[in-house]
């Protein structure tokens, strides 16, 4: 009898923490913090575009989700976002400073992939890299 109450116990524990565990350690992962990672290429915004527009499956598996600096020169700003030379989409961690207007800048972000109505590349989390 004691042997049963003891198995119970441990079916009940697991029942109870099994779900937290699986919670924490598996479903529930901190974000990405892009800024501090390190990126895996430095490309200008016109080569990256046309690795894309030739093959957007090859670009998704070689870009997608990755860390990546891009550079070019800024051709549109909001207060949030950029484009760089027409072709790389930027949405940027902090607010965005209209001076920036055709300068030359390098940004590192997170690609998101590839839009075909605009024919651009997406990045998020992106913030300005100073050389």
């Amino acid at each position: 009898m004691n042997k049963t109450r003891i198995k119970i116990l441990i079916i009940l524990l697991v029942i109870s923490f099994g779900p937290y565990y699986i919670y924490q350690n598996i479903l529930y992962k901190d974000a990405r913090n892009i800024e501090n990672e390190k990126s895996i290429v430095t490309i200008t915004a016109s080569n990256l575009e046309k690795e894309y527009a030739l093959n957007p499956s090859k670009g998704d598996s070689k870009y997608l989700n990755k860390t990546i600096e891009v550079k070019g020169i800024v051709s549109e700003v909001t207060d949030s976002s950029m484009v760089i030379d027409h072709k790389v989409f930027c949405k940027m961690n902090e607010k965005v400073q209209k001076t920036l207007m055709n300068k030359q800048i390098n940004v590192k972000g997170r690609c998101i992939g590839f839009d075909d109505l605009f024919a651009v590349v997406k990045f998020d989390q992106c913030s300005i890299q100073q050389h």
